[in-house]
């Protein structure tokens, strides 16, 4: 204990002082860098809404776009002000990378719908208002969600179909059946 003593003793209160206000600094700036980032980063989020927007993109994937992009940008920005603020952020990016490992092995199936969800959204094999049969199921879709698609069938019922059995199965898309068929008539006449 008297070894403590001796060895904190020695400190000087003007050293202390002075690295109170060198840290306090550093919290003020990092303080300010955060809330500058969250406003461009909402600004950034909103210009790409309005792109989105004027492209006649569907609401779903440009909702899914906006909170991808501001989940992400939030998460780099705060890792960059931890770093900035003398904070080691290797072992917190690592203990992200690896839950976000676990996560992924523990939602394997919901990601694969997930997946599923996004490659409907961008290729569009159908879009709501069709007739389509798929999975051995006929019916109207209702909406297209990003684990699974509503189907209305002809009785009524609302059949919901994982979004992986459908990006990787046989759909068949009446509604456009309809249109080529009216087309082939067209063109006989």
């Amino acid at each position: 204990m008297k070894e403590w003593i001796e060895k904190y003793s020695t400190i000087n209160f003007a050293d202390l002082v002075s690295l109170a206000i060198a840290y306090a600094i550093k919290a003020v700036i990092a303080i300010l860098l955060l809330i500058i980032g969250f406003w461009l980063i909402g600004r950034v989020v909103r210009i790409i809404d309005r792109l989105l927007e004027v492209k006649n993109f569907d609401v779903t994937f440009k909702r899914f776009i906006r909170n991808l992009l501001g989940i992400c940008l939030k998460i780099l920005l705060v890792i960059s002000i931890l770093n900035f603020a003398g904070f080691r952020t290797t072992s917190f990016i690592a203990l992200l990378g690896a839950a976000g490992l676990a996560v992924g092995l523990a939602l394997q199936g919901s990601l694969t719908n997930f997946a599923g969800g996004v490659l409907l959204i961008i290729f569009k094999p159908f879009k709501v208002g069709d007739l389509i049969e798929a999975q051995g199921k006929k019916g109207i879709v209702s909406e297209v969600q990003i684990f699974t698609t509503v189907i209305m069938t002809a009785d009524n019922k609302m059949i919901f179909i994982p979004n992986h059995m459908l990006s990787n199965g046989v759909i068949e898309n009446l509604t456009d059946m309809k249109a080529v068929a009216s087309e082939e008539q067209l063109l006989k006449s």
